[in-house]
């Protein structure tokens, strides 16, 4: 019988396990069965590892396959854990509210129930866009557990910038407003027969990154597809956190500051990526007594873990090994040009601490990437720190420094991972 929609739960598990034949650092696969009979679906490396845990969490319409550039290499000397988001992947799918707060809870309340399922006490807590604001949100909550918290390109930081809509035209606008009354895969689904097709037209240059680990170059439009063609509800979700043009209706920025200031945090930015990057530095101002580091990966997007893997998992690796130390960590690389100033929108590369600087590798964008380099005879070596440069490449919102603190955490105990 012919299907309309070209997908199934077989399919997307048909898929998911050609991914994971390609890494044999995956020892461990399985549903973990969480709080109201829920599941997620689980895989992890490395269980005899004496390191730290650390524990993965992907964006918006993705699933554990996306870490396949970094398993192996984040796994060496520690257990690696990596699942399916409720409502995403192989995951159960149930019902979320269209309350933004109630929804957040559904998600950050399954993330804990993983961490009781599987044992963990002290881990560090890495989340990629979507997986970073929930991670965030997790350690509002729950900061007892993380021993470093790492923000890589992060979604739903910075507050909506109302000056973006006045810039594009009235028919932008209104199709906007249409739109935003839709499930963010919705077109994929409607387009039956045709979904598949639109998919393979996403990021080819990132389908020809993960075919040097899988073999096959269709393989992530495939894994895409299957991921989002089911019925939505983390989906669903995600859209309950969200605004118009993808802004969010609860931005962590007015919340980053309640985060117990004994736990240090991480952003890792792509230098091209379209995410606001100055909200990593607006949460420095925000925690001047806690350890907050921004780093810009250069050539790499807003998929900074894949588009420049072999440069964000040494970086990782560096911070991960500090957190078995006992050490704040100390990045082995070359820094160069130290900044000055405030760090807006205006100037995003005026801030008064050095940080890393990537030349973007052949084949990775385009050409107007290399010219945002501004390095010189004069521009001098520095001491390495644990700071970092904000590489002028303005992203979404105006950049100030927005210092609110919501209410939630007050007369909250911290509780500091090690103790």
């Amino acid at each position: 019988m012919v299907r309309w929609k070209p997908t199934s739960n077989e399919d997307l598990a048909r898929v998911d396990q050609k991914i994971l034949s390609t890494l044999p650092c995956v020892t461990e696969q399985k549903m973990v069965t969480i709080d109201d009979d829920q599941q997620l679906w689980t895989i992890k490396c490395n269980p005899d590892g004496k390191g730290t845990p650390l524990v993965l969490v992907h964006g918006m319409g993705g699933g554990v396959g996306l870490w396949s550039m970094n398993l192996e290499a984040l796994s060496q000397n520690r257990p690696v854990y990596a699942f399916d988001l409720l409502g995403f992947g192989r995951s159960s799918r149930p019902a979320f509210s269209s309350d933004p707060e109630e929804a957040e809870d559904k998600f950050v309340d399954s993330i804990e129930a993983f961490r009781r399922k599987v044992g963990l006490d002290k881990f560090i807590l890495l989340g990629h866009s979507l997986g970073g604001y929930l991670s965030a949100s997790y350690a509002l909550r729950f900061p007892q557990h993380i021993k470093h918290l790492i923000l890589a390109d992060p979604w739903g930081m910075s507050e909506k910038n109302t000056n973006s809509l006045r810039s594009v035209g009235f028919f932008f606008r209104v199709v906007v407003g249409v739109v935003s009354h839709f499930n963010p895969m919705a077109t994929i689904r409607a387009l039956g027969p045709w979904g598949p097709g639109i998919v393979k037209r996403y990021r080819p240059g990132l389908a020809q990154i993960f075919a040097t680990k899988w073999g096959n170059d269709q393989l992530l439009h495939e894994y895409i597809y299957h991921c989002n063609a089911q019925t939505p509800s983390g989906e669903v979700g995600f859209k309950s956190l969200t605004m118009s043009l993808g802004w969010a209706k609860r931005p962590m920025i007015h919340r980053m500051g309640d985060i117990c200031g004994d736990l240090p945090i991480t952003f890792v930015y792509g230098s091209r990526t379209w995410m606001d990057r100055t909200a990593g530095l607006n949460v420095k101002h925000l925690r001047p007594d806690s350890y907050v580091d921004v780093q810009v990966l250069r050539g790499a997007g807003h998929h900074v873990y894949a588009e420049r893997w072999d440069l964000f998992n040494s970086l990782i690796q560096s911070i991960t090994t500090s957190v078995d130390k006992g050490e704040e960590p100390k990045l082995d690389v070359k820094l160069v040009r130290r900044m000055h100033d405030h760090p807006t929108n205006a100037n995003l590369a005026d801030l008064d601490h050095p940080g890393m600087d990537f030349e973007q590798p052949p084949g990775h964008g385009d050409e107007n990437v290399g010219k945002e380099k501004n390095t010189t005879d004069d521009s001098p070596d520095v001491t390495p720190s644990t700071s970092a440069e904000m590489i002028p490449d303005v992203g979404q919102g105006d950049g100030e420094l927005l210092d609110r603190r919501s209410k939630a955490a007050e007369g909250y105990v911290c509780k500091k991972a090690d103790e």
